[in-house]
């Protein structure tokens, strides 16, 4: 058997590339992957029902390792995501956006620490932003625990830095009534089946920023995922499933937001190495969801605050304040915008 024929039937690693009218950069994604210097690998590319320049794009690629599923209606990334894992064959499955750039040995340095640390089952990286120039290089905690802690706060991952053992992405998908921060989500699931994760401290991928990325809507509703996602990964370290039941529903009130800090106290006693200023972006979300945010509500939420010690940014002390004084219409109308806490 000749290794190209290998290579298809039994990949070390399947690349998943979900992507919808994405042609513009699909040709030079594809050439950072083919320029790997492990060239054990399938990329497996989910066509989300594109519409633009993707055939002609693709017919200048003849490699036997691409695999192209062309799907009929638009899915959305995390299903197209999911299909790609269910198709994929290698006992490593990777991710890449059709717009990133894998640097040379990303994959040889990933697949080497997976395979000489057994325990690892999810290794990222750094990253380098760049759009016309190359940009910051962004890092990310590096050990489990650290990630792990980090997660309390937000994704940890540059999700096109994503390597792991097929038989987790096999069992635990990403959910696909997201279309934002899904996987944050995946990983704070993970985390509590027990995965453990690592991010390596060299940049592996180019990461591209460009206008699409960039809308008012999109960071709204992402920004929103994402605290609910932050909140219910909070709730299930706490252990309290009424608690839990209480983040997951449509209200929450004042007492919800007593038990939550009473249950917070309780747990950052049992637990040294555990604070609660780890948990203030879930006690700064529950405050958020309280129909009211007034004078009576703000002091309230000031006494917690006071109580458990959380140290909170300055700018969003100041806009909490300012909005406690204005008539609830108004306030309501600009809480969500002003009121963000700084990781």
């Amino acid at each position: 058997m000749n290794s190209s024929s290998t290579i298809r039937n039994n990949p070390l690693i399947s690349v998943v590339v979900p992507i919808h009218n994405g042609a513009q950069w699909l040709g030079q994604t594809l050439d950072s992957l083919f320029a790997q210097s492990c060239p054990n690998f399938e990329i497996v590319l989910i066509d989300d029902a594109s519409t633009d320049s993707l055939p002609e794009v693709l017919a200048s690629f003849h490699d036997t390792r691409l695999h192209v599923v062309h799907l009929k209606k638009n899915v959305g990334v995390s299903a197209a995501r999911n299909i790609g894992i269910e198709l994929a064959k290698g006992r490593f499955i990777a991710f890449c956006d059709a717009d990133d750039l894998c640097k040379q040995e990303r994959f040889e340095k990933q697949v080497a620490y997976l395979e000489h640390n057994a325990g690892i089952g999810i290794c990222g990286s750094a990253f380098t932003c760049f759009d016309e120039e190359v940009r910051q290089t962004v890092q990310h905690p590096g050990s489990d625990q650290e990630i792990k802690t980090a997660l309390m706060r937000g994704n940890c991952f540059g999700l096109s830095t994503v390597m792991g053992r097929a038989e987790i992405f096999k069992h635990h998908r990403f959910d696909e009534v997201l279309s934002v921060a899904e996987d944050y989500d995946l990983w704070t699931r993970l985390s509590h089946v027990g995965v453990r994760f690592a991010n390596l401290p060299e940049s592996l991928l180019l990461y591209r920023w460009h206008p699409q990325q960039a809308s008012r809507y999109k960071s709204d509703v992402l920004d929103h995922v994402t605290r609910k996602i932050r909140s219910v990964y909070c709730a299930e370290l706490l252990g309290d499933s009424q608690l839990l039941d209480r983040i997951k529903s449509a209200a929450i009130n004042q007492n919800d937001l007593d038990n939550a800090a009473q249950i917070i106290e309780g747990y950052a006693a049992l637990h040294p190495e555990t604070t609660a200023q780890l948990f203030r972006f879930m006690l700064a979300w529950l405050y958020q969801r309280l129909p009211y945010h007034g004078i009576g509500e703000w002091l309230h939420w000031q006494s917690i605050q006071t109580r458990l010690d959380l140290k909170l940014d300055w700018n969003y002390r100041l806009n909490t304040a300012l909005l406690a004084f204005l008539p609830d219409r108004i306030g309501q109308k600009h809480f969500d915008t002003l009121i963000k806490l700084k990781r």
